[in-house]
């Protein structure tokens, strides 16, 4: 990605870009992006000017329609769901022909602090890649500056960790490309956590992203050959304070100790007007990237045992990420709650399950307050799940383990559709 890229994908999406100018590292980028859902934020951090920063480039449903040119729920995660399933073959080409090393290491990239809350700054779009034996894995891990040559990386035990845990056993240190600037494609590739062994480069290469990657200098690691920023190095296995930081719930997210990462070399793409993506913490646009790629993996698992669901929807109540809506067309009794079931199992960071009709709009919360109002009858259509492993972000969990409910909000069935259709207006 460069600059024209980011104006080009605005204009396709009918955004009107706001360009704040030379801006303080600290909060500047935070307000403005708050402020403005519906324009696309660019800017250039103060000492950092070389390259230039972009928010909310996807902050609504209708932006992921557009950007994949699809009109419905089902015909996005169809699209999706065969991205992930059938991943492209990735073409390989000269590394030399699109990067270009720079001098210096971190102190030449815009880390930015977000919140007063935050202990110190960060890159929110750092995309880690990395291979151990004959796959490789590209996920989002949030990085914390400490230094030119020493920062710290929030790893979570999903592949990443992995990977990293694998050769840390072995008494070495894991070698990693850190990316910036990637492409959207790529970004939703990176957040949709495939099958280990599945490359997100390939998926996010059949979800329209490119196909051609090119091996970084030292550690032979596949890049995306339009990214805008690659820095090579290790995460060791020294450990160092990361946060606090406020995370996708705008809770704070603790201290904790976490690996550290040893920059090497840091590239930067040929063209003239390298990007990076700030993903205020938080916002529409962090919920977009980090929960709606579990909505098709949410849609798939729900309908190999419910053939009928119709719609799924990680809430922005919910910070798309905790609470999810299933809607379902009833077919045979019992099935809302195999839906219920089926969505807690497929992302497993679910805290509440409401499970409601094809009337009801899964966009509107008052329409599901007032299925439930209607629908359900607490003794028998709320299912609690006790002690179950979920989000460490759930404050009211211990290290991740807490409580899941699920709300049957359906007409039962068996009883006639007149008692409980809501009247419609003249």
């Amino acid at each position: 990605m460069d600059l024209k890229a980011v104006e080009k994908l605005a204009g396709f999406l009918n955004k009107e870009i706001l360009d704040l100018g030379t801006v303080n590292p600290e909060y500047t980028v935070t307000r403005a992006a708050w402020r403005n859902r519906d324009k696309v934020i660019v800017f250039r951090v103060k000492g950092r000017e070389w390259v230039t920063g972009y928010s909310n480039l996807v902050t609504r449903r209708h932006d992921i329609y557009r950007l994949f040119n699809v009109r419905s729920d089902e015909e996005l995660y169809r699209l999706m769901e065969k991205a992930l399933n059938n991943p492209i073959h990735l073409e390989k080409d000269d590394f030399e022909k699109y990067f270009k090393r720079v001098d210096g290491l971190l102190d030449t990239l815009p880390f930015i602090k977000y919140y007063r809350e935050d202990g110190g700054y960060y890159l929110t779009s750092s995309v880690f890649i990395a291979c151990y034996e004959t796959y490789c894995n590209s996920s989002f891990h949030r990085v914390m500056y400490h230094s030119n040559e020493k920062a710290t990386v929030r790893i979570v035990p999903r592949h990443l960790y992995y990977i990293v845990g694998r050769r840390h056993e072995e008494g070495d240190d894991a070698p990693v490309a850190l990316v910036l600037g990637l492409n959207p494609f790529q970004e939703l590739a990176a957040a949709m956590n495939p099958p280990l062994g599945v490359f997100e480069v390939g998926v996010g290469a059949a979800l329209g992203g490119g196909s051609k990657v090119v091996e970084t200098p030292l550690f032979k690691i596949p890049v995306p050959a339009d990214s805008s920023i690659i820095v090579e190095g290790f995460i060791t296995r020294d450990r160092d304070k990361e946060g606090p930081f406020t995370d996708i719930l705008m809770l704070v997210d603790q201290e904790r100790r976490e690996p550290v990462f040893k920059p090497l070399a840091v590239y930067v793409s040929r063209e003239e007007s390298p990007v990076f993506h700030a993903i205020v913490p938080g916002s529409w646009e962090h919920q977009f990237l980090m929960g709606f790629p579990r909505e098709p993996i949410i849609y798939s698992a729900v309908k190999r045992s419910v053939p009928g669901v119709k719609s799924v929807r990680l809430t922005e109540g919910g910070s798309g990420w905790l609470n999810a809506v299933i809607s379902i067309k009833q077919s045979s009794p019992g099935e809302a709650k195999l839906a219920g079931l089926a969505a807690v199992s497929a992302h497993p960071s679910i805290k509440h399950v409401f499970v409601v009709d094809e009337d009801i709009d899964v966009d509107d919360p008052l329409m599901i307050e007032w299925a439930m109002a209607t629908r359900t009858k607490g003794s028998s259509d709320i299912i609690v799940l006790r002690d179950v492993k979920g989000s460490t972000l759930d404050p009211r969990s211990s290290e991740g383990v807490g409580d899941k409910v699920i709300f049957i909000a359906v007409k039962p069935w068996g009883e006639p559709w007149d008692k409980y259709r809501r009247v419609g207006i003249p």
